[in-house]
């Protein structure tokens, strides 16, 4: 008896297995639970950097039909050749002294290390602060003049008096000369560069960057409305407040000052990316 009833039992389940693998083939094939993997990771797509190198002093041409000296070519007036370490303290002087003539424009210079104080000025002119202890330009005389009321104070046209000789200064470099200096001094200027920490970058990029980024500054609307939150005074209107040193200095000088200092940009940004090596 004992037997049987495990022979029945044994059949009963072999029953309930086989309805369970003929219930399972007639249901429909489950959606794939498989993690497909994400795509790799494409590297970002990074806009070209363009380079504006700076030439090289060009020897002068040599027709075929003469033959060539033993001896090193001259170089042409226009183009001169790098000025080796020890003339260039000398030369850089002379050449500053065609550049500024005079001397009331000269005493708005800080002539010491005046490439590296220039090179400190470009990379800086676009971020927030100018590290004043080097700036190749002296600051202006007299004080900040400011109209309006207590309540309200704004600009004063009256300070644009005072950055008048320095755009006077701009409008009296004479730019042939100024990119022949550039050009001839490079060397000077991407060493004064590579001493602030960029050790793979050109200077000359930097400087029209600077440039470009200075046209852009924005020309509001005179006067200008100001806050005093503290000694200083700064805009009250916190995008013109935001901007960077550069173009806050532009904004300060005034509409008419500013106009003439654009010219200015404008025109050496356009030599400078026009030279070729």
């Amino acid at each position: 008896m004992k037997k049987a009833n495990f022979l029945i039992l044994l059949l009963i389940a072999l029953i309930g297995l086989l309805g369970v693998v003929i219930y399972r083939q007639n249901l429909p094939a489950p959606k794939s639970t498989q993690v497909v993997p994400p795509p790799a990771e494409q590297p970002p797509i990074k806009k070209p950097i363009i380079h504006y190198p700076v030439p090289t002093p060009a020897l002068p041409e040599v027709p075929a039909s003469e033959t060539v000296p033993e001896k090193k070519p001259q170089v042409s007036p226009e183009t001169p050749s790098a000025p080796t370490e020890t003339e260039k303290e000398e030369s850089l002087e002379e050449v500053l002294k065609q550049l500024f003539p005079e001397p009331e424009f000269s005493a708005l210079l800080n002539l010491d290390s005046l490439i590296q104080r220039f090179v400190v000025l470009v990379d800086n002119l676009p971020e927030k602060r100018l590290p004043r202890a080097y700036m190749p330009i002296k600051a202006p005389g007299g004080q900040f003049i400011v109209s309006g009321t207590d309540e309200a104070p704004q600009t004063s046209s009256r300070n644009h008096k005072r950055y008048q000789p320095y755009v006077t200064l701009l409008e009296k470099i004479n730019p042939g000369l100024a990119i022949n200096l550039y050009t001839r001094f490079y060397p000077v200027f991407q060493r004064a560069y590579e001493q602030l920490g960029y050790k793979n970058a050109y200077f000359n990029d930097r400087l029209i960057f600077t440039l470009d980024h200075l046209l852009e500054t924005p020309q509001p609307q005179e006067p200008i409305l100001l806050a005093q939150p503290s000694v200083l005074y700064v805009y009250a209107d916190p995008l013109l407040e935001n901007r960077s040193a550069g173009q806050k200095i532009l904004i300060r000088i005034g509409p008419e000052n500013r106009i003439r200092v654009f010219r200015f940009l404008a025109e050496y940004r356009r030599l400078l990316s026009n030279l070729h090596p």
